[in-house]
Parts: structure tokens; C-alpha cells; sequence
């Protein structure tokens, strides 16, 4: 039985998309604006408030599916969207006042510790016939973990129009397919899950155009947290649902996540300051040294979570089938194999 039908998913999504296109016009003509500084990519000011419209565009399509698809159980969706939308407002404060780095982070781990109270791991499914049941203080624990990880790494790799933006289109929508693919429980318990993904993987869509290639808007702090709320504490959404494991997270967001640790590592060896802003990133160094198109950048990391979360998807399949669980097996050689392409690329842009 279909959650929603087709028809209805692609409503959701396209209403969404539109309203985001509109509102964005808002966030261009009186939004805040983002001055040039050395550690950014752009030259010219550009208003930085788009992940504001993402954000109502995203509530205006889930009010339109409560009341006029009649979408059931939306309550369900509820916790995720809110968490992610006090993270987005966070984002949107800082926007404008920059705030303290220190401050910020402290923030976003009482935020995270709150979600991850009602979603924490249960189990890591790590080999055929060894899982490993995780106790509920810890299970906390590392849902915290990952959610600030995820956090910042996508708010890290938002330096370059399309890159997140697209990423979070592409993840959220991926979800909204996991659920209408493997969801097995009773409709009650998915459909307001559902429509939060379909609806603010929408709306990261409709923005993306105003950034990717017109240059028009930036998501700001606020979409970069919104949409980083929703990739990673989604994952952990479809984990308690028994939809995905929770290495599904990790394979969409394995590029962003490798470049993000590398390069605080990288930067650590050197003993430089791990709050301050900078241009170390793998993206940010390959725009500088090797192609400055924003556009082709962004493709090539789509690719890589889209292949990655193939990868994973592929590993599901085979375990459905054969009864053999290969995906922990899979994210490590995906993360072998990115840390690998970290390395040998870092080596060529520095030679």
C-alpha cells in the first residue's frame, strides 16, 4: 500500500520547489548580505538568507499535505521538523550576528543531545550474524555525535554554490524514496515522516537554481543547518522506523564527511586553530589550484554521494536476497577508497 500516490509525492515536491523559488526573491531584494572575506569563494556581496525561504516553503507544503492530501499520521513528522527548523533558526541568527564558535557548537549539542533523546542507535549491524545491541545511554550518545558531525560537515562544505544545497535535495529526496520502497510498518507511523522529506527536498531544490548557476542568494547558515538536521537526524528517523540502518547516512554524506575530518586532522598536525574559518578544505583547495567552476564541482560531488548511497543500496538489495549483511563491509571500503582519492588529489593540488 502506497503511502501517498505518485501523483500526490510529485505535488508535494513541486509546490514546495515553487514556493521556495518565490520566496527566494524575498531573501534577494531585503535579506542580509555576505560580504567577500578571504576564507570565501565569491567576490561580490550576495544576499545570504535563502535557506529562510527554504525553511517556510517547507512548512507551507507540509500544512498543504496535511490538509488537502490528507497525508496520514503527520504528526509523525513532526520532531524532525521541528529539530531541524531551531537548528535553521540558530543558523539564521548567526547569519546575522556571527556568533562565537564555541557558542555556536554548545548550542548544537544541547539541540542534538534533545533529538537524539527520542532517536537514539539501537544497534549496529556490522557483519552476518554480529550485531551489536547499544545501550540507550550510549545509543545518546552517538546519535549526538552524528548529528553534530553532520552537521557542521555540511555547514564546513558550504562554500561553494550547489555543493550542499544539492547534496541536501538529493539525500532528502533519496529518504522519501527509502521510505515508500522499504517501509513495512503501519501508515500511521510513516506519513508525516514521508512528507518532510518530500516536501523540504523540494524546496532545496526549488532554491537551488537562484545559487547554482545564477548566483543570486546564498542558503545562508540557516539552510545549511536546516537541511543538515534533516539529512542526519532523518537517517536516524528511518533507522527506529527499521527502514534503513543507520549506515545510510554515512554513505550519502561519506564525500562531505571524509574531506571534513581529513582536513581538521590535516590542520591539527599543524597546530592551527580548529574554530577559526579558513580555505584547507579538499573542495575549497581544488577550486583554487585546479577549476574554479562552481558548477563542476557540485556535479562531481553529487556523484559521489549518489554513487555512494548506490553502493549501500546495492549491499541492502544483496542482504534482502542472499540473508548475508554486507553494508558496514560497504561503507568501509567507500571510506578507504575516498580517503584515498583525499590523498592522492591534496598531493597533486600541492605539488
Amino acid at each position: 500500500m502506497w503511502l501517498l500516490s505518485p501523483l500526490a509525492c510529485l505535488s508535494i515536491v513541486a509546490i514546495a520547489a515553487v514556493l521556495a523559488a518565490l520566496l527566494a526573491q524575498l531573501a534577494i531584494r531585503g535579506g542580509p548580505v555576505d560580504i567577500p572575506r578571504d576564507r570565501g569563494a565569491h567576490k561580490a556581496p550576495t544576499p545570504t538568507s535563502g535557506g529562510l525561504a527554504v525553511m517556510a516553503a517547507s512548512g507551507l507544503a507540509i500544512a498543504f499535505g496535511v490538509m488537502k492530501l490528507s497525508v496520514p499520521g503527520p504528526q509523525t513528522g513532526l520532531w524532525l521538523f521541528g529539530f531541524a527548523a531551531l537548528a535553521g533558526l540558530s543558523g539564521a541568527i548567526d547569519d546575522v550576528l556571527d556568533l562565537p564558535a564555541k557558542a555556536r557548537l554548545l548550542f548544537q549539542i544541547i539541540l542534538c543531545a534533545g533529538f537524539a533523546n527520542h532517536y537514539p542507535v539501537h544497534e549496529l549491524i556490522l557483519a552476518p550474524g554480529l550485531t551489536l545491541a547499544v545501550p540507550f545511554p550510549l545509543g545518546v550518545l552517538a546519535a549526538t555525535a552524528w548529528l553534530v558531525l553532520g552537521l557542521n560537515a555540511i555547514n564546513f562544505m558550504d562554500g561553494s554554490n550547489g555543493l550542499a544545497i544539492g547534496t541536501q535535495a538529493v539525500c532528502l529526496l533519496i529518504y522519501a524514496g527509502f521510505v515508500l520502497a522499504f517501509g513495512s510498518q503501519p501508515v500511521s507511523m510513516l506519513g508525516g515522516v514521508l512528507l518532510v522529506f518530500l516536501a523540504t527536498g523540494g524546496a532545496f531544490a526549488g532554491l537551488l537554481p537562484f545559487n547554482l548557476p545564477l548566483n543570486r542568494v546564498f542558503q545562508g547558515d540557516a539552510g545549511s543547518l536546516f537541511g543538515g538536521a534533516l539529512v542526519t537526524g532523518g537517517a536516524l528517523v528511518l533507522s527506529t522506523h527499521e527502514i534503513a540502518s543507520i549506515w545510510l547516512g554515512g554513505f550519502l554524506l561519506a564525500p562531505l564527511l571524509v574531506d571534513v575530518l581529513l582536513t581538521l586532522l590535516w590542520r591539527a598536525q599543524r597546530n592551527r586553530n580548529l574554530f577559526e574559518a579558513h580555505k584547507d578544505h579538499l573542495y575549497q583547495q581544488w577550486l583554487i589550484h585546479r577549476d574554479p567552476d562552481h558548477g563542476r564541482l557540485a556535479l562531481k560531488i553529487w556523484g559521489l554521494c549518489a554513487l555512494s548511497c548506490a553502493i549501500g543500496t546495492g549491499a541492502r538489495l544483496i542482504g534482502i536476497t542472499t540473508g548475508v549483511e554486507l553494508r558496514f563491509a560497504a561503507l568501509c571500503l567507500v571510506v578507504a577508497a575516498l580517503c584515498y582519492g583525499w590523498f592522492r588529489v591534496r598531493k597533486t593540488l600541492t605539488a
